[in-house]
């Protein structure tokens, strides 16, 4: 009894050694809002956003910095709709760079790109509105970047993060 309680020791203690530190650093973490759960990688820090609406204690949006700070991401995901207020442009800092909006398919999509005044960064977000269902429901992803070099250090990230978005019903 004592050699296989040795030997599973043993076994174990191998085990662990094969096991890469850094294996359990690659694990996103998920992000849990009023009516949605995204997951968000490794070392970003999750803060919320708006408050929701329709659920106390709750949020309705949030923004996820990375931990050189060069990118933060965003999303919004209310329970039906409403406006992701805390992610359009702001007069007095900001300026538009480019604005399109399109209706496809029972559904209005608007791609934003926002600019700094002074330069620091730029802001992309695309707010989709589905109305095919009869009520809408809307879903927005952001991403703040200081410069394209950061932007396209953390794209295939900020892509994995707006795919795991699951969005949540009462």
């Amino acid at each position: 009894m004592k050699r296989q309680i040795v030997l599973l020791a043993v076994v174990a203690a191998l085990d662990t050694l094969d096991t890469p530190k850094s294996a359990f650093a690659d694990q996103w973490r998920v992000h849990q809002g009023a009516w949605f759960s995204i997951n968000y990688p490794p070392g970003f820090k999750a803060r919320p956003g708006m408050k929701s609406a329709t659920r106390i204690p709750g949020y309705d949006s949030a923004f996820f910095t990375a931990p050189d700070k060069t990118v933060e991401f965003y999303v919004y995901s209310p329970q039906w709709s409403g406006q992701p207020k805390d992610i359009e442009m702001n007069p007095k800092s900001e300026v538009y760079v480019s604005q399109k909006t399109e209706n496809k398919g029972g559904q209005k999509v608007r791609w934003v790109t926002i600019k700094a005044k002074n330069g620091e960064y730029y802001r992309s977000f695309v707010d989709t509105v589905d109305t095919s269902s009869g009520s809408e429901l809307r879903k927005t992803f952001g991403i703040k970047y200081r410069d394209q070099k950061s932007y396209n250090r953390y794209r295939s990230d900020y892509l994995k993060f707006k795919k795991s978005l699951v969005q949540l019903a009462d």
